[in-house]
């Protein structure tokens, strides 16, 4: 029993470290580092949610919904290092979701925008923040823009 209890504990304790590795930022760390060329923002919602409410202005629109989004990732994170790539979703479950994936294929400093375009209990988002959005067709034209000089 004894043994099980410290599995149990030896397991806790590591499950809740690789949480507290993933770093969060607020929607406005995130524009700043953006405008600083510190981070690169992906939004990775659906093309839908894009068009319904626009993108936040600097970001990358790269679904997760998409087929290529294993490879898009790929090529991103072999340009940039994990602690300058961030993600961003509605409310956070989507972002959070990413990086936790990451993290257990060994890609560890991914950032999490978590409040996201909505907003959840970290933040009201991007939107009602009031921050600047851009259609998704000038966020994809800048993101090609940047992905063609890779």
């Amino acid at each position: 029993m004894r043994n099980l209890v410290s599995a149990f504990i030896a397991w806790l304790f590591l499950s809740l470290a690789a949480f507290a590795d993933t770093p969060i930022i607020s929607a406005p760390e995130a524009q700043a580092k953006l405008q600083r060329g510190e981070i690169v923002l992906l939004d990775i919602r659906s093309p839908k949610e894009w068009r319904e409410t626009g993108v936040a202005k600097g970001a990358w629109p790269v679904s997760m919904h998409e087929s290529d989004f294993g490879k898009r990732i790929n090529a991103i994170l072999a340009q940039y290092p994990p602690e300058q790539v961030a993600v961003m979703c509605a409310v956070g479950g989507r972002s959070k979701y990413v990086t936790d994936l990451l993290e257990k294929k060994g890609i560890t400093g991914v950032i999490d925008m978590s409040e996201g375009m909505i907003g959840n209990k970290r933040g009201p988002g991007w939107i009602a923040r009031g921050m600047e959005v851009v259609t998704m067709k000038e966020a994809k034209a800048a993101y090609k823009k940047a992905a063609a000089n890779w």
